[in-house]
């Protein structure tokens, strides 16, 4: 398969990391058959437009390993299979360009990276919430409410080269230091999204502190989604998740078997039952296994992308 991926184009927004996944992992299963246009300079260690500790999230995960490029970027002169817009749209960048949607006959689709808040055409009611609606037909969106016969649910994912032997002799502390104020009831109001501020500069110390914890603790901000919780389980620490049995099915991350919890309470009710006297129990050990082993099958930036090019490949459409 040959892909034509229409990536983002302002320099602020290179950091979009629904965008950056994808790529990561299209690149790694495809290699120079999927041709990012316009180049997108960060993935090739380029920061000459912006820099890197500029961008969300630091640019820490995925952009640790830039990529080498040998891309034939005269597009005009190529086929495709199918062209996939990035998150532009979100930045009110244009997408259904004809130019380039018929260079894959009109098979195109739509990276839909919104979060549950936030501007967008299309909102709807979900309990009490306002929130974010499906976008376009024949997309890939992470923050899916009701479900959508062309709405593909799509987790985000880490690279593999960034996933951590398990070692629980190196535990030092219950829970990470970078742990969402959500999550430990701090700021319990707080949902709203917004840029991930870690408190390390390197990315090297931001996984050693992941690691070094026994629990990485997560929470629903701008959306239930967020790279964190794949950082958390690839640096070998046990998710939880504050009030993930209240998560819809279809919103990512889906089917992870992590323990939910909704109060103070509970939260050290599990840190007692699982890690008594800093001693792991079996089921501690059991379920941070389970979680590695769904990482590795859902949660990579590979296993993504593979996921992707098989919803192409059963699902060929071709826009008016």
């Amino acid at each position: 398969m040959k892909i034509l991926f229409i990536t983002i184009k302002s320099p602020n927004q290179q950091g979009d990391y629904f965008e950056l996944a994808i790529l990561n992992g299209l690149k790694k299963v495809l290699g120079n058959n999927v041709v990012d246009y316009p180049k997108k300079n960060v993935i090739y260690g380029d920061f000459s437009e912006v820099k890197k500790e500029d961008l969300h999230g630091r640019g820490f995960t995925l952009l640790r390993t830039p990529f080498i490029d040998d891309i034939n970027r005269d597009i005009e002169n190529q086929k495709f299979d199918a062209v996939i817009y990035g998150d532009g749209h979100m930045y009110g960048e244009k997408f259904f360009i004809e130019k380039y949607d018929k260079l894959a006959n009109n098979n195109v689709w739509i990276v839909d990276g919104h979060d549950l808040h936030g501007k967008a055409p299309k909102k709807s009611k979900y309990l009490d919430e306002e929130i974010i609606s499906n976008q376009f037909d024949y997309s890939f969106k992470g923050a899916v409410v009701y479900e959508d016969p062309k709405v593909f649910p799509t987790n985000l994912g880490v690279p593999e080269e960034v996933i951590l032997p398990i070692d629980l002799e190196k535990k030092t502390k219950m829970y990470q230091n970078t742990y969402p104020k959500y999550s430990f009831f701090e700021n319990p109001t707080d949902l709203g999204g917004g840029s991930a501020h870690y408190k390390y500069e390197s990315e090297e110390e931001y996984y050693k502190d992941l690691s070094q914890s026994w629990f990485g603790l997560s929470s629903r901000r701008g959306s239930w989604d967020a790279l964190r919780n794949y950082e958390i389980i690839a640096s070998g620490s046990l998710l939880i998740y504050r009030d993930y049995l209240n998560k819809p099915i279809s919103c990512s991350p889906r089917n992870v078997p992590c323990l939910s919890y909704s109060t103070k309470n509970e939260l050290y009710q599990i840190f007692d039952r699982l890690v008594p006297n800093n001693k792991p129990t079996d089921e501690y050990k059991f379920l941070l296994e389970a979680q590695r082993e769904w990482l590795l099958n859902y949660g990579t930036t590979t296993a993504v992308a593979k996921n992707i090019i098989n919803i192409i490949k059963q699902n060929p459409i071709y826009r008016e």
